[in-house]
Parts: structure tokens; C-alpha cells; sequence
């Protein structure tokens, strides 16, 4: 068993006496949890969970690294959190629209070389706020030969290069106009990245780093692992439980390439909740200001940002993450100012009730859980 739990002073010290053994009966839960996944279902080889209020964070792990070691999960394992990535590039676009350097309805093309040939239907022109809330009308990626999600399907997805995306662009038709309906999209953030890199003048990456991630301090956020970093990560696998190589993410990199440690989100999502003050404050809260009709998500699409309805205890914001072999999920309530980060480095499985974007059974259904508990495990 590996479980590590930090907290935050809240004040008096009986208070905080009191919240402190309330917590261990929370992360004594949590912990339940995640052996039942990993000793008892076999969904996965390794989880960790962060809670993040005011008052305090905790953290509960279990589980291992890899199938082939007995290295623990801790706080500073360093997982692929996929699709999270796709937060910080709404930040990134907030943050830009702030200093005015963009603006959301600013046509995508308006931002990119004149080599890329954006299809318009109905003459409504591709914006950046239709990419960054999924109603762009571009699928998710693009049809590629074989079946998808095969490795021979992610080989062809890392070789994908910019010029095959504009010979692509060129010759596709879209099925709807932008804003008519929300379609989850995978290469709608990555044209965003591609947007933001070229009106910046910086590579997306880079950008990314000065802008959210270096001041917030998020050492372990990164691209590519270090060679210092290589110990500590996670490895992928399938359903199975087999090994699966990292995926190399190519242009595709801010819809999902990040990867980071359960310590860097709790600062992370400390830093997102409202009255955090943080350098990414008002960043944040300009993503909650755009709302978009999503009814196949069962709720909202704000910038980066889910809107989820809930059975019981109203709506919370959530964003899932599935790579080839991992799986991270983060959900918030805002009103309780209470955060979920999950981490599972297994691919999850996918149910009836899984919403096109969203995790399955692994990390998600866990944090969906632990954030409304009416939402049962599994779901």
C-alpha cells in the first residue's frame, strides 16, 4: 500500500484537529477505492488521487509505476494527461485575449500562414472561440486507413505533419457550419496551438511554458520528459494490462501531449479555484464566460471547460484526458471551491453512459464520483 497525504493549517488548531480527521476518514475511502480498482477489478496498475479546497489538499495513491517494477506511485510519478492538456491551451487563448493580442471571434485563418484554406459553410468563417468550445464543425481527427485507435491508426496519426493538415483542410466538406452544433475536436486545438504559436511568433510549446506553466511553477508540467524525470514515469498500458510505448503526439501536441505529476496539478487546480488570486486567476475565469450548447456531454461547453449536469448538488466543471495507455480526469465545483485530479496509468474502458469527450472507467468515473457522490463508480 502507498499512500502520502499533505495538508494546509486552516486556522485554530482544533479546527484544524477536526478537519484533519475528517480528512483521514475521506482519504481512508479513497483508498478503498482505488484497491478495488487495482487488486479486485484489474482495470488498472496505477492511481493516484488529489483533493484540493482551501483548506487543504490530500493525496492518495496505490498501486505501481509499471507492471514490471514495484516502484509506488507517489505524489511526484509522472503521468500523460492528455486531453488536461487542452486546459492550459484555453488558458493560453484567455490569456492572449486579455493582453489583446487576439480575440475570440477573430477568424482562425487571421492568425495562421495564408497556406492554410479554412472550409466555410454557409460563409461563417471558423473562429477561435468554435475551436476552443468544440463547435468548429472539424472532427476529431482525420480519417485515417485501418481501424482507428490501432497502433498502426496512431502511427499514422504521429506522422500526420502541418502540410498533410493543409492539403487536408484544402479538400474537406464540412457536414455543418461553425456554431451549429458541438462535435468534440482534436484538431480544432490543435489549429488553436497553431494559431497562438504563429501570432505570438514563439513555437506553441514554448509559449505555453511562459505563459501558464513557469508561473504557476509547475516544474514537473512538461512536453518530453527530462533525462532526470525518465525514473519516476508512468508507464502506459492497455486493457490488458500490457505495456504500451508513449505516443508521440507530433502537431497534435495542444490537444494532448502534456504530461505532469499529481503534485504539480494539486498547485494546478489550487490555482483555478475562484478566489485563488493566482497568476492565472482571471485567465480562468474569462474560460467560464462563453458557454456553449452541448446536449450529447449532458450539459455546457465553455472554453477548455465542461459543464456537466449533476443527479444532485448542481453542476461542476470537468475536463477528461485519455492517451493510448493513461488516463488523468479533473473535475471542480466551483460554488464549493472544491477540486478532483485522478491519474490511472492504464487506458480506460468505455461504457453506454461514456459522452463522446469523456474518460470511461478509470480515472474519470472516480473523480466524477468523489466530486458528487450521486454519480456511482463505474459510470
Amino acid at each position: 500500500m502507498n499512500r502520502r497525504k499533505f495538508a494546509i493549517g486552516i486556522g485554530a488548531s482544533l479546527l484544524a484537529a477536526s478537519a484533519t480527521s475528517a480528512q483521514s476518514q475521506d482519504d481512508g475511502a479513497i483508498h478503498d477505492i482505488l484497491q478495488h480498482r487495482i487488486d479486485v477489478e484489474k482495470l488498472t496498475i496505477g492511481m493516484a488521487v488529489c483533493v484540493v479546497t482551501p483548506a487543504h489538499n490530500s493525496f492518495v495513491a496505490y498501486g505501481r509505476e509499471r507492471i514490471s517494477s514495484n516502484q509506488p506511485v507517489t505524489a511526484n510519478t509522472v503521468f500523460e494527461i492528455a486531453s488536461l492538456t487542452k486546459i492550459f491551451t484555453a488558458l493560453l487563448l484567455a490569456n492572449m485575449v486579455r493582453r489583446s493580442e487576439v480575440a475570440l471571434e477573430d477568424p482562425v485563418s487571421h492568425h495562421l500562414p495564408s497556406d492554410f484554406q479554412f472550409p466555410a459553410a454557409d460563409n461563417r468563417q471558423i473562429t477561435l472561440a468554435d475551436l476552443a468550445t468544440h463547435t468548429s464543425g472539424l472532427p476529431s481527427f482525420p480519417t485515417f486507413p485501418g481501424t482507428a485507435f490501432t497502433p498502426e491508426w496512431y502511427d499514422a496519426l504521429a506522422r500526420f505533419s502541418v502540410q498533410d493538415l493543409k492539403a487536408w483542410l484544402k479538400e474537406f466538406r464540412p457536414k455543418r457550419p461553425a456554431r451549429e452544433a458541438w462535435e468534440y475536436s482534436n484538431m480544432g486545438y490543435a489549429l488553436l496551438g497553431l494559431a497562438l504559436a504563429h501570432r505570438s511568433g514563439k513555437p506553441y510549446e514554448e509559449l505555453l511554458q511562459e505563459r501558464v506553466i513557469h508561473p504557476l511553477g509547475l516544474a514537473d508540467t512538461i512536453f518530453r520528459p527530462t533525462a532526470s524525470m525518465q525514473p519516476r514515469v508512468a508507464e502506459g498500458h492497455y486493457w490488458t494490462l500490457k505495456p504500451i510505448p508513449p505516443f508521440d503526439f507530433g502537431i497534435w501536441a495542444a490537444a494532448g501531449a502534456l504530461r505532469s505529476t499529481p503534485r504539480d496539478l494539486t498547485r494546478f487546480a489550487t490555482a483555478l479555484l475562484p478566489g485563488s488570486r493566482s497568476l492565472v486567476a482571471q485567465d480562468q475565469e474569462f474560460l467560464l464566460t462563453l458557454h456553449r450548447a452541448a446536449p450529447s456531454l449532458g450539459g455546457e461547453q465553455a472554453l477548455g471547460w465542461e459543464l456537466l449536469d449533476a443527479p444532485a448538488g448542481g453542476s461542476f466543471l470537468s475536463k477528461d484526458g485519455v492517451s493510448w495507455g493513461q488516463a488523468a480526469s479533473m473535475v471542480v465545483d466551483t460554488q464549493q471551491r472544491r477540486a478532483v485530479v485522478v491519474f490511472s496509468n492504464t487506458l480506460p474502458h468505455f461504457t453506454s453512459h461514456t459522452p463522446p469527450s469523456g474518460g470511461g472507467v478509470g480515472a474519470a468515473d472516480i473523480a466524477r464520483h468523489l466530486l458528487r457522490s450521486a454519480i456511482p463508480l463505474g459510470y
